[in-house]
């Protein structure tokens, strides 16, 4: 059963054809229990798998989801029935990081600002700022995050890593300096000689004062949720733009909407919402100074063409009675 995804249906269905499958996409507007019993794998991508959904599949051998984030199954009920779960990591690094950078001159330039001009067809007075010599900080430097350190080093921006084991990314900087294994160097070139400085999460705080761009990259588990609240709006400059491309929890609502509306922070663009699909009427939606993507920055060409590849790969594997090679349970 196939959750929706643009351009995903079609291309996982011409390669299933051969193994004689077919994948069949839910209608949401018909009720979902008909529609999944029968499945032994469940292709997802932001739906909720929980306990009464994984129940309603007796014949369930696996969860495969279409990204890399697994906070939406319960992955440890998965577990207790023998189902593996699978994600899709790294296809989609480069996509998401643009999509960071996209949102990141778009708040700098403020074209939502100039948008609002054209619909009103006037002249409007909009300023907007260079990211040259502005200092990113980047929570988390998985993946995602080292690509997007590559592009704002680009633009000539100071960056800042937050992370979560900062003592490692450190060492390996140090080795660097003595290293003359050339994998120990290509490492190092990737991940750390791209920051200028790499903080670990006790120093949040104090470092989020130091960023004119606050970008999100780290996924979202108990020890994230409303990382970013209140108290480190507070700390953030007035000029400031918060990105999200990870999970919107990581950012406490209600202190979102105070720090954009009271302009404790200039700006903030997020491509996850706190409801998927977000419901258009909500409040954030509304102000001038959120802009909103619909969870596409990791949906491109090239991240559907690696990650169909991937599910066939684990999908053959499961038929041949061997272990998927992307399970996380």
């Amino acid at each position: 059963m196939l959750t929706y995804a643009a351009g995903l249906e079609a291309e996982l269905c011409s390669k299933l054809k051969p193994l004689g499958l077919t994948a069949y996409r839910v209608d949401y507007n018909k009720p979902i229990r008909n529609q999944i019993s029968n499945s032994d794998i469940l292709i997802n991508g932001l739906g909720q798998l929980d306990r009464q959904i994984i129940d309603f599949c007796p014949k369930l051998r696996l969860v495969q989801q279409i990204g890399t984030g697994v906070d939406n199954v319960d992955v440890s009920y998965c577990a207790s029935k023998s189902i593996y779960v699978a994600n899709v990591p790294h296809v989609n690094n480069i996509s998401v990081a643009e999509h960071t950078i996209f949102l990141m001159i778009y708040l700098a330039k403020n074209i939502k600002g100039a948008e609002k001009g054209i619909k009103e067809r006037r002249v409007v007075n909009v300023l907007g700022t260079e990211l040259y010599n502005k200092t990113m900080v980047i929570i988390g430097l998985g993946a995602i995050g080292i690509e997007v350190a590559k592009r704002a080093k680009a633009f000539g921006m100071n960056v800042i890593s937050v992370t979560k084991r900062p003592e490692l990314r450190n060492k390996v900087t140090m080795n660097y300096n003595t290293s003359k294994d050339i994998s120990t160097l290509q490492y190092c070139v990737s991940e750390c000689l791209l920051v200028d400085e790499i903080k670990g999460i006790t120093d949040l705080k104090n470092t989020l004062g130091k960023a004119d761009v606050v970008s999100i990259h780290t996924p979202l588990t108990l020890e994230t949720k409303n990382m970013i609240g209140r108290t480190e709006f507070a700390r953030m400059k007035r000029s400031s733009f918060l990105i999200n491309v990870s999970r919107a929890s990581i950012v406490n609502k209600d202190a979102l909407y105070n720090a954009l509306t009271s302009r404790t922070i200039a700006g903030a663009g997020f491509d996850v919402f706190y409801e998927e699909p977000a419901n258009p009427i909500d409040k954030l939606l509304n102000l001038d100074n959120f802009v909103y993507t619909p969870h596409i920055a990791g949906w491109t060409l090239e991240a559907t063409n690696t990650t169909t590849d991937i599910i066939l790969n684990n999908i053959n594997l499961l038929l041949h009675g061997r272990k998927p090679l992307t399970v996380i349970n």
